[in-house]
């Protein structure tokens, strides 16, 4: 099996709500999301998509996404998609970091495999260990009545998991917290992000105020230095994810004792094939993981999720169906949602299929 053609495709994606604000003044209602499709000697096709959240969330730019992969195509034509990590190294020879744009093809390769094997990605992953993940729902930055109203509409639906996004002047965010806090239920895991947007006094200030609400604070300040040290002052559990972008930091992170949980974010990483290290890393070390990604429709969901349900329930703090937070739905196939849970099919691959209606042809690489 050779990749004889690589398709590049984008479609913007609308957010389902009034806007998704988090902390900085950072909002969006469209995201520009990149598809791949690598077509083979073999006829089988695979799909890959990447959808980083805005221009200013991570060291990614969406409409970059489409250059990038036009220096990486090269790199990979002809060669056999099954061979994964043969795969990632070329495109680390051909291109230095924008790992996001790596990650389009690696998700691709990777849905090859499973259609070639005619298993499902979670088997060659390791294995179905988590077939009904729990989910978290964002509640967006917003004023405090419009955030309880969608804090209560989310619970109606089933979700337990909440992530509150926070980033108001940190006197507002206790108030904030110590209000929606009488609403919380015993059975329900909370989740503060603050998206990197506090100094660590700051920080410290917010968790001594709300020290009797059980909650974990995610990301609080900009670099993995002020986290750290506000992990070993602060009253919450930590959740780093802007603060980890290699394996090496997550080492660093794991040596210092930096942190409780982590969000594995696949294409912020490259994809499946360097996030399943850091996933049995994390996994090995005891650190639960909400895995996830920035963005994304039905292709970007179902890779994460396949990397989920292979991970141990031990290890799984949680995902998300991110493709159920858009107004479009660019696949056919994805993950299957009710009560604040997910599922996935047992078909070869991915399991999904794109809707190239909705698709708009960028390149063609031959």
């Amino acid at each position: 099996m050779r990749i004889k053609q690589i398709s590049v495709y984008t479609a913007n994606l609308e957010y389902t709500g009034k806007a998704y604000a988090f902390a900085g003044g950072r909002s969006h209602q469209v995201f520009e999301t990149t598809v791949v499709v690598l077509a083979t000697d073999t006829g089988i096709e695979g799909y890959g998509e990447v959808c980083p959240c805005g221009p200013n969330y991570m060291a990614a730019f969406a409409e970059g996404i489409p250059s990038c992969l036009s220096l990486l195509a090269p790199s990979v034509l002809g060669q056999d998609p099954r061979d994964v990590s043969v795969i990632q190294e070329r495109m680390n020879q051909a291109l230095t970091g924008h790992s996001v744009a790596k990650a389009a093809i690696d998700l691709a390769c990777w849905d090859l495999l499973g259609k070639a094997t005619g298993l499902p990605v979670y088997t060659l992953l390791g294995g179905l260990q988590s077939p009904s993940m729990p989910l978290h729902r964002i509640v967006p930055l917003a004023e405090p009545e419009e955030m309880e109203e969608s804090l209560r509409l989310y619970r109606a639906e089933g979700f337990r998991h909440i992530q509150i996004k926070l980033g108001h002047e940190v006197e507002e965010d206790i108030d904030l917290i110590l209000r929606l806090s009488r609403l919380k239920q015993p059975d329900e895991l909370w989740i503060g992000d603050i998206n990197a947007a506090w100094r660590r006094d700051q920080a410290l200030r917010f968790s001594k105020a709300i020290e009797d609400v059980d909650i974990y604070l995610e990301q609080p300040c900009r670099t993995y230095e002020e986290c750290l040290s506000f992990r070993r002052r602060g009253k919450h559990p930590v959740k780093l994810d802007e603060a980890f972008n290699t394996l090496n930091e997550l080492q660093r992170g794991l040596k210092d004792d930096a942190m409780d949980a982590i969000a594995l974010k696949v294409s912020k990483f490259g994809g499946l094939t360097p996030s399943r290290i850091i996933r049995d890393v994390c996994s090995d070390a005891g650190i639960p993981m909400t895995i996830e990604d920035a963005w994304g429709s039905g292709i970007a969901t179902a890779a994460y999720a396949h990397l989920a349900a292979s991970t141990s329930p031990r290890a799984l703090l949680n995902t998300t169906d991110l493709h159920n937070y858009n107004t479009l739905q660019l696949a056919s196939g994805g993950p299957e949602v009710m009560d604040g849970r997910m599922w996935l099919s047992d078909r070869p691959g991915l399991g999904v299929t794109p809707d190239f209606t909705l698709l708009t042809m960028r390149d063609v690489y031959e």
